[in-house]
């Protein structure tokens, strides 16, 4: 029996359907004999009645009135929404499900508000419920500050909640539940020829995150490996494996095969409707080769460069109407091995 966290973000609870899937996922774990924890985020995005920024889009008219604790505590409540609105789903499917809060769950935090990290996490109640039968629903995204007050972790934070919440319990996976099949070389929706890749090591998982590849917390690579906790990040609406992050394999392991130079493409938005762009190579890899290809072809598409502070990555910025194109080209020019 194995022991699963299974986290799902608000594009995977914002509809009926996609909130059926979840069901899905957690019935298929429990058939095959393993617990599993839930964590779940917010429900939707903004607009989305109950979406962290909708919620928070309320303080606006109160300039001034909202500060740290406030702002954290009015961000947390799209959380606490979810798992009670899943736990009764579960419930009613006849899975005994138990939502937790921060608070309930043990979930402690230290650092600024907005941007906490985990603490400790008291995973007494959780393996309790567990022992139980019971599915324990956690809140994402939050924790509680040795004051007693609730506090964020940053967008994106649920990803660490669950890796958190995986190294206390000791689990064997994280899955991170997304709607798309895994980690792809650059975002689909830019690139959406960009391969999937099968696995990425911690680092190099934290390196995409930390230049603006919005698929994990980058917070959240960093974490999993120092409790030496595998994740997957894996895709809502159909049963692929997704993408494996762990340890990086022994450079002469028997079957290992060698990293590819070309990480990805983390892209984020930048001042003024720009779009940044940045090019990931294994440390140690940002080759000459490499490098000249980017620029090369920044060149040619009126692509500006701009310092990134990592001698194995290149950062360029260019406008918002040929950001697709740009990215499709530094793909194709430098995608290493990854999967169709």
């Amino acid at each position: 029996m194995s022991l699963i966290v299974q986290k799902f973000g608000g594009t995977s609870l914002a509809d009926a359907a996609s909130r059926e899937m979840l069901v899905r996922k957690v019935t298929a774990e429990r058939a095959a004999g393993n617990q599993v924890v839930l964590v779940v985020s917010a429900m939707g995005r903004r607009g989305d009645p109950y979406a962290t920024d909708t919620l928070l889009d309320l303080l606006k008219a109160f300039p001034g009135g909202a500060d740290g604790p406030t702002s954290d505590l009015m961000a947390s409540c799209g959380e606490v929404i979810s798992a009670c609105v899943i736990a009764a789903l579960l419930a009613s499917r006849g899975i005994a499900a138990s939502p937790m809060t921060a608070y309930t769950a043990g979930f402690g935090v230290s650092g600024a508000f907005g941007d906490a990290d985990p603490m400790a996490v008291n995973p007494a109640r959780m393996r309790a419920a567990l022992a139980s039968g019971v599915v324990p629903v956690v809140t994402g995204f939050q924790g509680v500050t040795p004051a007693g007050d609730i506090a964020t972790l940053g967008r994106g934070g649920s990803d660490t909640s669950a890796v958190a919440i995986g190294a206390a319990l000791g689990a064997d996976f994280v899955d991170i539940y997304k709607d798309v099949p895994g980690v792809a070389v650059a975002d689909p929706r830019l690139v959406p020829e960009a391969p999937y890749l099968d696995f990425l090591d911690y680092d190099a998982m934290f390196r995409l995150a930390n230049h603006g590849a919005r698929v994990l917390h980058d917070k959240s690579a960093l974490l999993a490996k120092a409790a030496s906790l595998r994740m997957r990040v894996r895709p809502t609406f159909d049963e692929g494996e997704g993408t494996l992050i762990g340890p990086a394999p022994a450079a002469k392991s028997e079957g290992s095969r060698p990293a590819p130079s070309f990480l990805g493409l983390a892209t984020s938005s930048a001042e003024g409707g720009a779009m940044r762009m940045v090019a990931v190579f294994a440390e140690g890899m940002g080759s000459a080769e490499g490098m000249e290809k980017a620029e090369s072809l920044a060149k040619e598409m009126g692509a500006e460069g701009r310092p990134c502070g990592d001698p194995n990555a290149a950062a360029f910025l260019c406008s918002k109407e040929k950001a697709a194109a740009f990215a499709s080209a530094l793909v194709a020019a430098l995608a290493g091995r990854g999967r169709a």
